[in-house]
């Protein structure tokens, strides 16, 4: 009897921990698998940053250029990697891929403790393998540790705000540390402020509830709608004119969904059309289920989701610091459902059987229906086929305009373009993190985005100042470099060619037919145009076009 009595709460530590630790298993290996994929240029930030801190001090990306010091406690953390384990985009890759693990494992665990285990596989399980969450655990970018900590802080709220045990001193550490998870978030993406916002709401709201008496909330709600009001009347008279200016910017290669409001509902009946048609239906079961915890996911994801559908930049990114929230109202929602439906489900096996079955192949036929129903489910959302893609197509192989996957290879160019650069007077370049990664030149820059806002560009030949570079847009500017350098080599991503932003199609038809073309494989996604002599032209002004080249 005491042998038994000793090895129960061991048996049950071992419960509660396999079931994360099985979870954490299960997000690492799913994102280890491709993590050599081909980068998203944004990377190159940090990767070519924390080498040159390792090298010469500075966050300068080239010598001269301006520092990049954007989230620089994450550069700090690629260099501290880079001088142990060596410089590569895996190594820059881990600790997004290892936030990532940890985030899915965060989840689970606060699912389970809110509304059971069920729930907290169902919840998990989906962001493990939403297609945004394996491919920022894959990018040596910030989004995946902000989300870690914004997700943390949340729950610490959470707690402090509903656990009536907790001690003075206790509740004060507990909110310390949430402040402190939120300001780290806060450092790696300042929009991590809309999040926060909801859960504070959510927070007032809380304890609201518990607390006022049915007038007194009235009262309250009066009180907020009264300040919105004037919130509203100032804006009109132009406060906060500065904020709603950068609310409203969005740079012009992004800003074909400007003004699309439905952005990131079409995206969710792309990826989750199941789940997104009877999201409401979702809600009100997770309500019923734990409302305390499926209004505090709840509140922060709706607000997100309105704020980031009217904001005039809209990516998909923006929205995954809230979608551990998403997610738990979901699993939430789902559990309940099953929990409701599975009278039905044993009762429709009864009729087909003629009340024949045993009761455990009752119970077996009820979980295959469960399971031919889920599976029915997740090939009817985009999500599924976009998870699988990742984990299985190559990135040569991808096809889908560069969703995810399939990025321009310039390793894969690098034995074509590296002679090419080598015997090139100058190299044009429109991607130019990459071709100075990958070939360790770009002289002058080919876009009308870096000559400052494409709708009033500045002058040929400006300086970029983050790379100390000089840009040009145009055939006059291109014609000058072949007047000024007998050889050179132009460079250009086919997602860059023929955009308003970067290679106009007036260019891009002044390149083709004046310029020979490097041959590439169709995969690796890139152009490359060379010439061979200089001509002639009186008008340009080579010993000016040397000093900036050459500067």
């Amino acid at each position: 009897m005491s042998s038994s009595k000793t090895r129960e709460p061991s048996t049950l530590r071992w419960g509660a921990v396999a079931a994360p630790l099985a979870v954490f298993v299960i997000a690492l290996v799913s994102r280890l698998i491709g993590l050599h994929h081909t980068p998203y240029v944004d990377e190159l930030n940090h990767v070519m940053a924390a080498h040159s801190l390792l090298a010469r001090g500075t966050f300068e990306l080239t010598p001269g250029g301006e520092p990049y010091t954007r989230a620089r406690l994450f550069t700090y953390l690629v260099a501290a990697l880079f001088r142990v384990f060596g410089e590569s985009l895996a190594v820059a890759r881990m600790p997004a891929v290892l936030a990532g693990a940890a985030l899915v494992t965060v989840l689970f665990v606060w699912v389970r403790s809110a509304a059971g285990r069920g729930a907290a596989w169902i919840a998990a399980m989906l962001f493990c393998f939403q297609p945004q969450s394996l491919y920022l655990s894959q990018l040596a970018r910030f989004y995946t540790i902000q989300t870690l900590c914004f997700f943390g802080a949340a729950i610490l709220v959470y707690r402090v705000a509903g656990d009536r045990t907790l001690g003075t001193l206790r509740a004060l550490r507990l909110s310390v540390a949430a402040l402190l998870l939120f300001l780290l978030a806060l450092h790696f993406q300042v929009i991590t402020l809309v999040g926060i916002g909801g859960v504070l709401l959510w927070a007032a709201a809380d304890r609201a509830r518990a607390h006022l008496r049915p007038a007194q909330m009235a009262f309250a709600v009066a009180a907020v709608a009264i300040v919105g009001l004037i919130a509203l009347a100032a804006i009109a008279r132009g406060a906060f004119a500065h904020q709603l200016a950068l609310f409203n910017y969005v740079d012009l290669w992004a800003a074909a969904n400007r003004h699309n409001v439905r952005y990131y509902h079409d995206l969710f009946l792309d990826q989750y059309a199941t789940i997104w048609t009877i999201f409401p239906l979702l809600v009100i079961l997770a309500i019923y289920r734990n409302g305390r915890a499926a209004t505090f996911c709840l509140v922060p994801f709706v607000i997100a989701f309105v704020v980031h559908s009217l904001a005039a930049w809209k990516a998909e990114r923006y929205l995954f610091s809230v979608m551990p929230m998403f997610f738990a109202v979901v699993g939430m929602g789902v559990a309940e459902g099953a929990r409701r439906v599975r009278p039905a489900f044993e009762g429709a096996l009864d009729w087909l059987s003629g009340a024949s079955l045993s009761p455990r192949a009752r119970t077996l036929g009820t979980a295959m229906l469960f399971a031919l129903v889920a599976l029915f489910a997740a090939f009817g959302n985009g999500a599924t086929s976009y998870a699988l893609k990742m984990l299985l197509v190559s990135d040569a192989d991808w096809q889908l305009a560069l969703l995810y996957r399939g990025q321009p290879d310039w390793d894969a160019a690098h034995a074509v373009l590296a002679p090419q650069v080598d015997s090139a007077a100058v190299v044009v370049s429109t991607s130019e993190l990459k071709s100075l990664y990958y070939l360790g030149r770009a002289d002058v820059l080919l876009s009308v985005d870096y000559l400052g806002d494409p709708r009033h560009p500045g002058p040929e030949f400006s300086i970029f100042r983050k790379l100390a570079r000089p840009v040009v847009s145009t055939t006059e500017s291109l014609d000058e470099l072949r007047a000024c350098f007998s050889t050179g080599l132009v460079l250009a991503e086919h997602g860059q060619w023929r955009t308003p932003w970067s290679v106009k199609s007036g260019v891009a038809d002044y390149i083709e037919t004046t310029l020979d073309p490097v041959h590439l494989a169709p995969s690796t996604r890139l152009l490359a145009y060379r010439w061979r002599t200089s001509i002639p032209d009186s008008a340009a002004d080579c010993a000016r076009i040397h000093a900036i080249v050459h500067r």
